[in-house]
Formats: C-alpha cells, structure tokens, sequence
C-alpha cells in the first residue's frame, strides 16, 4: 500500500521535511509514484526510510537518551522560569534595601526640621531679650558708616562719565571701545 509523505512523517512521528531529506534523486525514481499533485511512496520505500530512521533513533539513544520536544520545551521553560524567580528575589532584595534608605532618610529629615525649629526658636528668644541692648549698638555703628559712605571727593568722575559729556549718541555695540 503505498503512503503519502504526511502519512509516513505522522505513522514515523517526524516532520515532512525530514523525510523529504531523505529521498534523493535516486529514491524518488526507485520508490515513488507521481498521482496529480501528489508523491506516494510504495511500500519498499516505506520500508527503507523506517530502516533510516530506526538507525537514527539507535544513533540518538546511544549518544544519550531519546527525548521528545514536549520535554525539551519543559526543561527550557522550567530554566526560564528558575531564571525569572531568581532576577524576581533579587530584585525584591533590592526594593527592601531601597525601602530602608528612604526610611532611614526621612527619619534624618525629620530630625533636621526639629533641629531648625529648635535653631529658630532659640534665635527668636535671643532676639527678645537682647533688642533693646542690639537697637543702640546697631544705630551708632550705622551712622558712622553713612557718614564714611558720604565723602566722595570731588574730583570722582563714574567710567562712563566720557560719553555723557561727547553730546554723540553712542550705539551698544561702541561701549566695547
């Protein structure tokens, strides 16, 4: 009984392809009939492609032991996940140091604040009970510091005395000369 491709890669459990790569020019004339769009295999072909594959599967349980692609795909995907569990802990980690520095942050803050008030209070008291001896101190080192401020000789001229004094317009860009 003769077999199409897709009936022999499901009966052998492996793609079409594979056993497309198996059929040469040499067994495509020997062991094949060509029916419309469709390439049967007679049965001594059948039978030589499963000698191929049994050789190939003694091949691979020799190296190491047969697994299907559903085990393949859950040994990977079990690694994944291990990986991901492993970044998710230690990005956890990382949150939890995170987390103490702000606390630890805000409890310095908070001091900080009480330490200024305390600052500010303390200055507000010192200024009540020191202002009257701070107000008479204060007025005669402010006048003699006017009267210094005052005496401004006479021959002083400001920089920019020169282009008051031309009577010419000076533009912005002539200031630099």
């Amino acid at each position: 009984m003769e077999l199409t491709i897709k009936e022999l890669a499901d009966e052998l459990s492996v793609s079409k392809t594979a056993i497309r790569k198996h059929m040469d020019d040499k067994f495509r004339d020997t062991y094949t009939i060509k029916k419309g769009n469709k390439i049967l295999i007679k049965d001594e072909g059948v039978e030589v492609l499963k000698g191929q594959f049994k050789n190939q599967e003694s091949h691979v349980s020799k190296d190491e032991p047969k697994q299907t692609a559903n085990q393949l795909a859950i040994k990977s995907s079990d690694k994944q996940t291990a990986l991901l569990a492993e970044q998710l802990e230690d990005q956890r980690k990382q949150i939890d140091a995170k987390d103490k520095q702000i606390a630890e942050l805000h409890q310095l803050l908070d001091q900080s604040q009480r330490l200024q008030l305390d600052v500010q209070n303390k200055l507000k008291q010192l200024e009540s009970k020191g202002t009257s001896s701070i107000k008479q101190t204060i007025p005669e080192s402010v006048d003699e510091e006017e009267q210094s401020e005052d005496k401004i000789p006479d021959s002083y001229q400001p920089s920019n005395a020169r282009f008051q004094d031309s009577g010419k317009k000076k533009h912005w860009w002539q200031f630099g000369r």
